[in-house]
C-alpha cells in the first residue's frame, strides 16, 4: 500500500520517524534562515521553497509554476542560465559572493549571495530537477570590501604577481580616453587568470578631427615580454596613422603592411570603427576580430557582422570597411576574444552569452555598480563573463552615443563671497556628469573659483550710497569636440591690480590648474577665459566595488581638536574665501607651540586658504599633514607649497 505521495507506506514511516513529522519539517523549513527551492523537470517547476526565497523573488505561491516566471529579471546574469546547465550537465554549481540585481531597475536590490545548486535526482538515477539553497552575505561582502580598500597589509604573492603585470599594462595601454560632448566612452583589461604575464590585448580611442574619434581593440598573438612589445609597436603604428588623417581602410592597411615584418606582430587581429557622434555614422573593420556589438536603448542586442577580413601580416586582402549608423542612445562594444571564448564550447556559446549578459548589464544599476552606461557595460561583462572561468586576456571598449549633447553651463550671481560655494558647486556637478578624471574635477573647479574669486575681491569698488556695488559675476562653460573646457569667467567691474598680502596667488593657481588662460581687461569688464582638455580614466584591472562611504556635507567646515602634546588640530571641509578666517581664529585660539594642522579630510583649498597656510607654517612653526594623494597636498603642489607639508603628526 502506498500513501498520497505514491511512497511505499513501510518507506514512508521510515522517512517520518528519520526526518520528522511533515508539518514540522514544513514549518521548519519555511523558518530556515536561507534560501531554500527544489525545482522538478526541464522547465523546473517549483515544487518546494521557503519564506527566505519567496521574500527574495516577491513571489508568495511560486509552487507549481517555473522559476523562470518569477525569476526573468536574473537572465543575463548568468545565475537562472546556470539553473538549467545543472538540470541539462547533471553537474553541481557554486557560487560565492554572487552579486545579484532582484530587480535591475532598483538599485536597492543589488545582493550578494552565496548559493549551491545539486541536481536532485530519482533513485535509478535519472535527472528529476534541482536543489538549491544560499545565503545573503551582502553586509559581510560590503563589509570585507571596506576593510579590504583600507588595509594595507602584506599581499599575497599572486597579487602581488599580478600586480606587476597590471602595473605593465598600464604603461602601455592608454590611462585615459576622451571626453566627448556627443559620446561617453570607457575601457577595462583583466590579465588571464592562468597566465599572470603581459599579454597581447590592446585598445585605445584617438580623435580624428571633426568631432570623430577612432576606437580600436586589438590582440597579438601569445603571452609575455614579446607579445606586449608587438602590441604597444601596432597600437603605435596605427595611432599615428589615423592621427595623420588617414582614412580608416588606408590606416589598416599601413597596420597590416608593418604587421608583415615581424613574427611578434604577424597574425594580430584588430577592430577598428570610426563614430561621428554627430550623426550617428559609423564605420568598421574587423580583421580576424570578433564583431563588433550594439546595444540599444530598448536593452536589445545586435552583432556587425560585415567587415570582416584577414589576420594583420598574412599578405590577406586589402581591408574592408562596412558603415552603419549608431542611434542615439546607443552603444557600441569592442572586445577581445577572451570575453567569448571558454574551453569546450563553441563560438556561437560565447557570443551568444555576451549578448545576454550585455543586454542585462545594460538595465542594471546598484549601489556599487557605475551609474554611467558605458562604464557599467564593461565593467558588469566582464565580471560577470570572467567570474566562472576564462583564460585569456579581456579587453572591452565602449562608446555610447548620447541621447543629447552636453549642455554648456551657465551661471550668474552677485559678486558676493558667500555665492562662490555655490558657483564652485556647480562646475563640479557640471563636470562629474561628463565624467572626467578626479584630477581634472579638482582643477577645474579650483580655477573657475579663483576666476570668480578674483572678480569679487578686485573688479567692483564704486560706492552706492555706503555700500560697495557688489556688482554681478558670469560664467559659461563648454566642452568641445575635441574634449577641451572652456571655462569663461566674467564681470562689468573696473580691474584693480592685486595689492599685498595673498594678492597673484590665485592667478598663479590658475596658471596652475589650466591649458591655457586669457585675460581680457577692458574698461567695460575683465573677462577670465579658461581651458583644460578633460579625460576619462580606463580601468587595467577589476573594478572597484567598494561602496562609497560618507562624505562631508558640500560646504560644511569643521575644526577639532584630535590629539595633544603636541595639539593636533583636524579640519574637515572646505578652506576657502568664507571658511579662511574661522580657520585662523581657531588656530590663534588652541594652536600649541610646534602644532600641529591636520589637513587630511579638507575638501577643497583655495588660494585664500593657501596664503593662510603659508604664514601659519613659514611666521608661527604650525606642522601641516596632508598625504600625497589628499585635495590640500596636490593643491600645494600646484603652487610649489608641497615642502610645507610633513609625512605624519609625529613626524
Amino acid at each position: 500500500m502506498a500513501n498520497d505521495n505514491g511512497v511505499p507506506a513501510r518507506t514512508w514511516d521510515e522517512l517520518v520517524r528519520q526526518v520528522g513529522e511533515p508539518k514540522d519539517v514544513l514549518e521548519s523549513l519555511d523558518e530556515l534562515p536561507l534560501f531554500f527551492a527544489a525545482c522538478e523537470g526541464p522547465d523546473l517547476i517549483v515544487v518546494a521553497t521557503n519564506a527566505a526565497s519567496r521574500a527574495a523573488y516577491g513571489k508568495p505561491e511560486p509552487v507549481g509554476k517555473p522559476v523562470a516566471d518569477f525569476a526573468f529579471t536574473m537572465v543575463g546574469q548568468e545565475l537562472l542560465e546556470n539553473y538549467y546547465r545543472v538540470f541539462a550537465e547533471g553537474k553541481p554549481f557554486n557560487a560565492s559572493a554572487w552579486r545579484l540585481n532582484i530587480d535591475p531597475s532598483d538599485p536597492d536590490s543589488e545582493i550578494f549571495i552565496n548559493l549551491v545548486v545539486n541536481p536532485w535526482r530519482y533513485p535509478d538515477g535519472r535527472m528529476r530537477g534541482i536543489i538549491t539553497w544560499g545565503s545573503d552575505v551582502t553586509e559581510e561582502v560590503l563589509a570585507q570590501r571596506t576593510a579590504e580598500a583600507r588595509a594595507a597589509g602584506a599581499e599575497q604573492r599572486l597579487a602581488r604577481a599580478e600586480q606587476i603585470v597590471l602595473d605593465l599594462q598600464r604603461n602601455l595601454l592608454p590611462d585615459a580616453l576622451p571626453v566627448l560632448p556627443q559620446a561617453r566612452l570607457a575601457a577595462q583589461y583583466v590579465v588571464a587568470s592562468t597566465e599572470l604575464q603581459a599579454g597581447g590585448d590592446w585598445f585605445d580611442a584617438v580623435a580624428v578631427g571633426s568631432g570623430k574619434v577612432a576606437l580600436v581593440v586589438g590582440d597579438v598573438v601569445g603571452h609575455g615580454a614579446a607579445a606586449a612589445a608587438a602590441m604597444a609597436q601596432l597600437r603605435t603604428i596605427l595611432r599615428e596613422a589615423l592621427q595623420s588623417g588617414q582614412g580608416l581602410a588606408d590606416a589598416v592597411d599601413r597596420l597590416d603592411r608593418f604587421a608583415a615584418t615581424a613574427a611578434s606582430t604577424r597574425a594580430a587581429t584588430v577592430c577598428v570603427a570610426v563614430l561621428d557622434p554627430a550623426d550617428g555614422t559609423l564605420t568598421w573593420t574587423a580583421r580576424a576580430h570578433p564583431p563588433p556589438l550594439i546595444c540599444t536603448a530598448d536593452q536589445s542586442v545586435r552583432y556587425l557582422h560585415d567587415g570582416h577580413g584577414d589576420p594583420l601580416g598574412v599578405g590577406g586582402s586589402p581591408t574592408i570597411v562596412a558603415t552603419t549608423t549608431l542611434s542615439l542612445g546607443e552603444v557600441l562594444l569592442l572586445y577581445t576574444d577572451g570575453l567569448i571564448e571558454r574551453p569546450g564550447e563553441t563560438l556561437d556559446d560565447g557570443l551568444a552569452r555576451l549578448a545576454r549578459v550585455t543586454a542585462a548589464a545594460a538595465g542594471t544599476h546598484g549601489r556599487t555598480v557605475p551609474t554611467s552606461l558605458p562604464d557599467r557595460l564593461c565593467s558588469l561583462t566582464v565580471e560577470r563573463i570572467t567570474r566562472t572561468s576564462y583564460t585569456d586576456d579581456v579587453t572591452v571598449l565602449a562608446a555610447h552615443r548620447l541621447p543629447t549633447p552636453t549642455p554648456p553651463l551657465d551661471f550668474d550671481v552677485p559678486a558676493r563671497p558667500d555665492e562662490l560655494p555655490g558657483l564652485r558647486d556647480a562646475v563640479g556637478s557640471w563636470l562629474d556628469a561628463l565624467g572626467g578624471r578626479p584630477d581634472d574635477r579638482m582643477a577645474l573647479t579650483l580655477a573657475a573659483y579663483e576666476a570668480a574669486a578674483n572678480a569679487v575681491d578686485h573688479a567692483y569698488d564704486e560706492l552706492i550710497g555706503d555700500r560697495r556695488d557688489p556688482g554681478r559675476i558670469r560664467l559659461h562653460v563648454t566642452l568641445d569636440n575635441d574634449g577641451r573646457v572652456t571655462a569663461q569667467v566674467s564681470d562689468d567691474g573696473h580691474w584693480r591690480a592685486p595689492g599685498g598680502g595673498g594678492g597673484g596667488r590665485g592667478l598663479a593657481l590658475i596658471r596652475a590648474c589650466t591649458d591655457d588662460m586669457q585675460l581680457d581687461r577692458r574698461d567695460t569688464g575683465t573677462t577670465v577665459t579658461l581651458h583644460r582638455r578633460i579625460v576619462h580614466p580606463t580601468v587595467v584591472g577589476r573594478t572597484d566595488t567598494t561602496p562609497p562611504g560618507p562624505g562631508p556635507a558640500p560646504h560644511s567646515f569643521d575644526i577639532a581638536i584630535t590629539r595633544r602634546e603636541p595639539t593636533v588640530l583636524s579640519v574637515r571641509g572646505p578652506i576657502d574665501a568664507t571658511t579662511v578666517h574661522l580657520l585662523r581664529t581657531a588656530v590663534t585660539t588652541q594652536a600649541t607651540q610646534n602644532g600641529v594642522l591636520d589637513l587630511t579630510d579638507v575638501t577643497f583649498l583655495a588660494s585664500a586658504g593657501v596664503q593662510l597656510l603659508h604664514e601659519l607654517a613659514a611666521r608661527d612653526g604650525l606642522r601641516l599633514v596632508a598625504p600625497a594623494t589628499s585635495t590640500a597636498h596636490r593643491t600645494l603642489s600646484l603652487v610649489a607649497l608641497e615642502s610645507l607639508v610633513i609625512g605624519s603628526a609625529d613626524g
